[in-house]
Formats: C-alpha cells, sequence, structure tokens
C-alpha cells in the first residue's frame, strides 16, 4: 500500500483535488481524513463524487508526534482493506513533518509512504505565511511537490512572487503553478510515482499551531438571501476571526451548501439527503451568537437561556 499525503493549510483546496485525482485516474484509492472540528463535511462529499472508501479521524489532530492511534488506523486499513492507494489528509493547522514521521514508524513492504504533496493557495500565501509562518514554512519544505491551487483566480497577486518564495524555503520542490484541472493524466499520475527520500525532524508536540472550532449540526436559515447575509458576517468578523467555514444549511426543505475561506465564499444547492451541519475554525470564536443564528427555534430559546444564566452566574 502507497501512502500519498496531501497537505496544506486551511481553505487551500485539498478536498478538491483529492476528488480531482481520484476521479481522473483509475486507481484503487481509501482516504483517510482527519477533520479539526467533531463533524467531517468533506467526508460526504468526496464518498458522494467520487464513491470511494473514507476513513475518517476527528479525534484532535493526527499531526501531533506520537499519535499512535493514526498509526493504528493506517495499519488496520492496510491490513483490512489493502488499496493500492491511501491518501491522507491532514487537518490543515497540522505540521507536515509530524505526519511523516508518524507514518515513517509503521513503514515495512507493506506500506510505502509517497514523496508528501502541499497545496497552496497563491491568492491567500503571503497573508497566511506572515500569520502562521513556522506551520506553512513546515508544510512547504517537507513537500516533494506544492501545487498551487488557485492560480486560475489569482486576484491582486503575482504569482511568480509566490512562486519565488516557496522556492526561497524549498529549493528542491517540484512546483506545479498551472491549475491541476489542466494537467494531465500522466502528469497527475506522477505524483503517485514519486518516492521520498531523506529524512525529516519531526515539530514537539508544543508547536502545533491551535485554533478554536465549533461544529453545529442542526443549521436552519430561513432563506439564500440570509445566508448571503449571514456570510458577509462570518467575513467581516462578526462572529470572530474565524479563518475557515464550511457545511450545509436547511432553508425548508432544501439544502444549501457553503464553504468560506480567505474572505471569500461560495452557495450552491447540495443533495436532498445531504448531511445538514457545519464547522467553524479560527480564534475568538463567538459560539453563541453563532448557535443562536443557526440553530431551530426550539434549541435557540435553550442557547439564550445558558448564556443568560451563564451571565447571572458571573456576576
Amino acid at each position: 500500500m502507497k501512502v500519498l499525503i496531501v497537505s496544506g493549510f486551511l481553505g487551500a483546496g485539498k478536498t478538491t483535488f483529492i476528488r480531482t485525482l481520484s476521479n481522473r485516474l483509475n486507481k484503487d484509492f481509501v482516504i483517510l481524513e482527519n477533520e479539526y472540528a467533531s463533524i467531517n463535511i468533506d467526508k460526504d462529499i468526496i464518498k458522494d463524487d467520487t464513491g470511494l472508501n473514507v476513513w475518517e479521524f476527528t479525534e484532535k489532530c493526527i499531526c501531533c508526534s506520537g499519535k499512535a492511534d493514526f498509526a493504528m488506523n493506517i495499519l488496520t486499513i492496510a491490513n483490512t482493506i489493502s488499496p493500492e492507494y491511501l491518501i491522507v489528509e491532514p487537518t490543515g493547522v497540522g505540521f507536515l513533518s509530524n505526519v511523516i514521521n508518524n507514518i515513517s514508524r509503521i513503514e515495512y513492504e507493506q506500506i510505502e509512504l509517497l514523496s508528501p504533496v502541499t497545496i497552496i493557495d497563491p491568492n491567500s500565501f503571503f497573508q497566511y505565511i506572515e500569520q502562521y509562518n513556522e506551520l506553512l514554512t513546515d508544510q512547504i519544505s517537507c513537500a516533494g511537490t506544492v501545487i498551487l491551487s488557485k492560480s486560475d483566480r489569482a486576484v491582486d497577486v503575482d504569482v511568480d512572487t509566490v512562486i519565488d518564495k516557496i522556492q526561497a524555503i524549498n529549493a528542491d520542490a517540484n512546483i506545479i503553478s498551472r491549475h491541476y484541472s489542466g494537467l494531465s493524466d500522466t502528469a497527475l499520475e506522477e505524483l503517485l510515482l514519486r518516492k521520498r527520500d531523506g529524512t525529516v525532524e519531526a515539530k514537539p508536540f508544543e508547536a502545533e499551531t491551535v485554533f478554536d472550532s465549533i461544529s453545529i449540526s442542526n443549521a436552519v436559515l430561513s432563506s439564500v438571501g440570509e445566508v448571503v447575509i449571514f456570510l458577509e458576517a462570518l467575513i467581516r468578523k462578526k462572529y470572530g476571526n474565524i479563518i475557515r467555514s464550511k457545511g450545509t444549511i436547511l432553508i425548508g426543505n432544501t439544502p444549501i451548501r457553503f464553504d468560506v475561506s480567505n474572505n471569500n465564499y461560495i452557495i450552491e444547492q447540495a443533495d436532498a439527503d445531504s448531511k445538514i451541519g457545519c464547522v467553524f475554525i479560527g480564534d475568538g470564536i463567538m459560539t453563541g451568537d453563532l448557535r443562536i443564528k443557526l440553530l431551530p427555534v426550539n434549541l435557540k430559546h435553550n442557547v439564550n437561556n445558558a448564556t443568560r444564566n451563564s451571565a447571572e452566574f458571573s456576576r
């Protein structure tokens, strides 16, 4: 079983890339996902779109060094399903060096770690490399291939300058600046042929970047217009410094899927049987306000009471 790690910061486009890779190549894939929050939104999207086996790992972060449960999951997949390829998608806020070292500990003749891939969104690159320098530097320096996921939509950014910065961090990286949807099947398949060489020094556990996260299982709004107003409020930081959000909101009997990253959002109608739920990741998240906004009326009353009781208790 060959293991390909697809790393990248929150909202870089890891899941979309994995969907493209699995849909384009006729290979035996299994995907192991690690979501930072308790609801795994991407698991259902990938399963619906590709029909692949998707294992989820939402128990904290697989990127922390010494994560025995993560290694056990990989061994279980190797010994039970034994696919040709296992694609590991870590949470966007973990160090790639630690993921590599965790898998390296269980490598043997049946498990081979391929050269890792890191996905970079050039539109938000300079903002995040400044705010989370150690994290992004680690994800780039440990990658064999760096793919610019949204170079076709680059606005107010010089892609060549982004490439220069990436090369300064990792001069040996194979950098793909062309959007991967335009790559040939042969070029995509080359990612499954690149072997990993050399050793990687793991980051100490304390170095992991920690964000707040909130999951809301029964998100409801009254109209698409209200969804737009809500997402605009997210971008304006009304509910805290939320750097990544995604999920499905119920409007009447219609599920609406949304995705927010880098101060941009998309809205689309979801399948009728889509799981309703939202995930918000960032810091200083106003959890109570989000729950009051998105929960059904009968549950909003409970949140209001809990908030009021908490305020009275603190006096």
